[in-house]
């Protein structure tokens, strides 16, 4: 097998073999890219219905987007009809490679659990319950990150009547009560079997043993496991009672959602962080007292005296009492970020009042950076965008150096709020503070928390300050709850339901409170993002309006300035833009957000040292924070000047190294810098992030100007499928049909496909002038000559000193046939800094690389570098 092609799969070496087939290692020819094979046993899809049910399930899963879910690219069949799945490939072992040497350590135990149970909980969430959850199923990389992998086996494995030699044998230590008598199974199952790993992967045990089959289907439907302590002294008893209720024999007993089990989880996670990583109070003055023995007598009514100093006295003096105890110390430089909070035993509209919680409480500490110039804080969106949930995971994406975490729990009427203040190096609790009122005083409780949580950080704040912090615009019962619930399906706004019910909800809150303003702004930003996801330029008034409104009720609140500023810019209003962004520095002189995006702004009227100047004080308030680098990076990259660009994509690299956008950046300068090799390996580590449309784009942009046209397809194709609405994606496809025969048909219906999504973009901001250049190019190689020099023209007018743009006129120019106008603007392009690597690489541009004039232009550029070299 080694060394053979199936399909466009060349077989590079085998990774393992068990009761579901053969793993071979190979190389995607077409894609460029190292793949897994599972060959899965003739006896497996023998069963045309049962191969067919398997089909569909296996694609299901392949549609499931998330981190610790393997990869399904696709299931294909060999000449003699054998199937194989093809999946990502990763560098690591099996969580049973891992347990053989003995159980592993709390910490680690349970963050493999966690990761395992969010994969779960995403795919239940789309109706797909796994069925097999086993060591052998749970791959771990290099880097720690936890795959899921053969979804839809074990059913499959069922209805074609595999005897237990086939592949049930060492399969049924991990099955639930209900899969041993052949019952239906739900999501209760994957909790069960995880629940057993759980208990192996702390323990070094099953929980349900038998030399036999039969024996251990016995244990598991008529004996109880052994208790974990009892196997293991050091392992807490609420942790033990948590996997325990996973195991319990009645479905209806157990966790219900996988939602609810990793919650459970998650409460215990912090405690048992800190214990098994030995952090201890740091008060080294009482843990000496402690060895006198009458101490040892009065310690625990010291410890209740301090306590109740601690609840009653100030805030300042608590926190004095609570760093004199241990419990932490305060960095001077605060780079903070809030993670989503744990809702307990909650529904969705619990998790979506929580949410919206967590990012009220975000927006307004944010409030605070410009009277604390060592503060900042991670916007929520970047904190929900980059799918951030843990400690260690904030620290690695964005260089915090606190983190807030916490929990909230609604008990009949009463709201209980746990806030939390940690430290993101060394994981010790700085300080930590439980909040209860009844759920009618949400507002009042925002306003508890802010105040609590500026002591937790040692804030020093002016009375007039703490007013601006608060958050009481409404005294309308109910109002501010449907506020927050709105804010918390925001967060989710990738889909188009969440923004309906958040657009409900805000309807509700403006109903019972029609002076409600940020109700009003919630409203404005939920139809702009409508916008976004449905293209619909209705949407777009509704959402100017009701920003308006929302100024009109209250003119000094920030957020919705800065939305209503964005909104300008996204339907090319950009005067109108500047004008909002500046009455927010007005406001707040330090407002981050506002400063970036003036920098764009600033960018597409062709303000250039006004923008450079912009991006660069946004990096100077924040230079630990990647996204002012990434803007510099984008503007040095579109004016010329390749190397600037490039350190500016390598510090977002330095910064978040589990950040796309950077590695995706650097493939497009090292392109253009003709470093081919680094091009590919910034591809390589994009992917293996995450799969995304921007990677796959740009890598089938690379083959396609290296003559790989069939290649640039499949990419391309792929990133299609990833992001169908991008009309630039469209555009690259079409351009690579041009160049392979058996796709002729499709070239004029792509093209128009990418055309027809460009002109709906248009209709909103025509002032767009990368989306003008992208036109143009289109109705050139339809050969629309005249249209294509009319769009040309509007993007030139734009944005007069964008390299970019020169460079599509210098192709234009070439398809419409005006050469000797052609070379006129490829002299300013090379003389600008554009990269002639992608005019040498340019299929359109062969017959004028063939021109004598070509050769007398380039050695500009050589001896133009030679000059810079010295």
């Amino acid at each position: 097998m080694i060394g053979k092609t199936i399909s466009h799969y060349k077989i590079l070496g085998k990774l393992g073999e068990g009761g579901m087939g053969l793993v071979y290692k190979a190389e995607d020819i077409k894609l460029k890219r190292t793949v897994a094979l599972k060959f899965l046993p003739p006896d497996l899809t023998r069963d045309p219905v049962a191969k067919e049910r398997f089909s569909q399930e296996a694609q299901a899963a392949s549609s499931l987007d998330h981190n610790n879910i393997c990869t399904i690219h696709e299931i294909d069949e060999t000449d003699d009809r054998q199937t194989f799945i093809v999946m990502a490939c990763y560098e690591g072992e099996t969580l049973k490679e891992k347990i053989r040497s003995g159980p592993l350590g709390i910490e680690e135990a349970l963050d493999i659990t966690l990761q395992v149970a969010r994969g779960l909980e995403k795919a239940h969430q789309q109706g797909i319950v796994h069925r097999d959850i086993k060591p052998a199923n749970i791959f771990i990389t290099k880097e720690g990150v936890v795959k899921i992998v053969d979804f839809g086996l074990s059913k499959l494995a069922g209805q074609s009547g595999l005897t237990k030699e086939g592949t049930v044998l060492g399969t049924v230590a991990y099955m639930s009560p209900e899969q041993t008598r052949g019952n239906e199974v739900d999501c209760r199952t994957d909790i069960w079997s995880l629940s057993v790993v759980f208990y192996e992967m702390l323990t070094g045990q099953l929980p349900f043993k038998g030399d036999y089959d039969q024996a251990i289907i016995y244990s598991i439907v008529n004996e109880s496991p052994a208790s974990l302590t009892s196997i293991k002294k050091q392992i807490p008893s609420e942790l033990e009672k948590k996997v325990l209720k996973g195991l319990k024999k009645g479905t209806e007993e157990r966790y219900q959602t996988m939602t609810e089990f990793c919650e459970n989880m998650s409460q215990v996670t912090q405690q048992i962080v800190m214990r098994t990583s030995g952090i201890r109070p740091s008060g080294f003055i009482l843990s000496q007292l402690i060895r006198t023995r009458w101490l040892r007598v009065a310690i625990p009514f010291i410890a209740i005296f301090l306590l109740l100093m601690i609840m009653f006295l100030q805030p300042t003096m608590r926190s004095f009492f609570s760093r004199w105890l241990g419990f932490g110390n305060v960095p001077r430089e605060k780079h903070l970020a809030i993670l989503p909070f744990h809702v307990i035993g909650g529904d969705d509209v619990s998790k979506a009042f929580c949410d919206g919680l967590v990012e009220t409480i975000t927006s307004t500490l944010t409030q605070l950076e410009q009277y604390k110039s060592s503060l900042w804080i991670v916007p929520a969106s970047e904190v929900r965008g980059f799918g951030i949930i843990s400690i260690k995971e904030a620290r690695r994406a964005f260089g915090v150096n606190m983190v807030i975490n916490g929990s909230m729990q609604n008990v009949d009427e009463m709201v209980h709020l746990t806030l939390n203040l940690i430290d993101a190096k060394t994981l010790r609790q700085i300080e930590s503070q439980i909040l209860i009122d009844n759920k009618s005083n949400i507002a009042i409780l925002h306003d508890r928390a802010i105040a609590e949580l500026t002591e937790m950080m040692d804030l020093e704040l002016q009375p007039q300050i703490r007013q601006v912090l608060t958050a009481q615009s409404t005294v309308a019962p109910g109002s501010y709850e449907f506020y927050l619930q709105g804010r918390g399906y925001l967060q989710r706004y990738e889909k188009l339901e969440n923004v309906d019910n958040a657009m409900l909800l805000f309807s509700k809150a403006i109903q019972l409170d029609s002076s409600f303003a940020l109700a009003y702004a919630g409203m404005g930003e939920a139809c702009w993002l409508k916008y976004d996801l449905t293209k619909d330029i209705y949407w777009t008034k509704q959402a100017e309006s009701n920003c308006k409104t929302a100024i009109r009720l209250n003119d000094r609140l920030i957020p919705v300035r800065l939305t209503l500023g964005i909104i300008y810019k996204g339907i090319g209003r950009y005067e109108e833009a500047i004008g909002e962004f500046k009455r927010c520095l007005q406001v707040d002189p330090v407002n981050y957000n506002a400063l970036r995006e003036s920098g764009i702004v600033y960018e597409e009227l062709d303000k250039l040292p006004e923008a450079e100047a912009t991006y660069r004080e946004a990096i100077r308030l924040k230079p630990g924070y990647w996204a002012g680098y990434n803007c510099l990076g984008h503007f040095y990259w579109r004016f010329g000047e390749l190397l600037k660009a490039e350190e500016m994509f390598r510090q977002v690299m330095r910064l978040t190294p589990d950040n796309v956008r950077g590695y995706n950046n650097l493939m497009g300068i090292y392109f253009s810098l003709e470093q081919y090799e680094l091009s590919r390996m910034m591809f390589e580590k994009s992917i293996a992030i995450e799969p995304n449309a921007d990677a796959y784009s740009n890598m089938g942009t690379f083959e396609f100007f290296l003559g790989r046209y069939q290649s640039a397809v499949a990419l391309f194709e792929e990133a299609a499928g990833i992001g169908h609405n991008d009309y630039r994606i469209w555009g690259n496809l079409a351009d690579a049909y041009r160049y392979v025969p058996e796709y002729s048909e499709r070239i004029v219906p792509t093209y128009q496909r990418a055309i027809q999504l460009a002109q709906e973009q248009l209709s909103v901001n025509p002032k767009d002038s990368h989306l003008l250049k992208s036109l143009a190019l289109y109705h050139a190689r339809l050969g629309e000559n005249e249209r294509a020099m009319i769009e040309i023209t509007k993007a030139q007018n734009l944005s007069s000193q964008d390299i970019t743009i020169l460079r599509t006129l210098v192709i234009i120019l070439e398809l419409t046939g005006q050469r000797d106008r052609s070379f006129n603007a490829l002299e300013k392009y090379i003389e600008r800094g554009g990269s002639l690597g992608e005019i040498e690489n340019d299929p359109d541009l062969m017959d004028l690389r063939n021109d004598h004039r070509y050769q007398q232009i380039v050695p500009i550029r050589v001896q133009k570098e030679e000059k810079e070299f010295q």
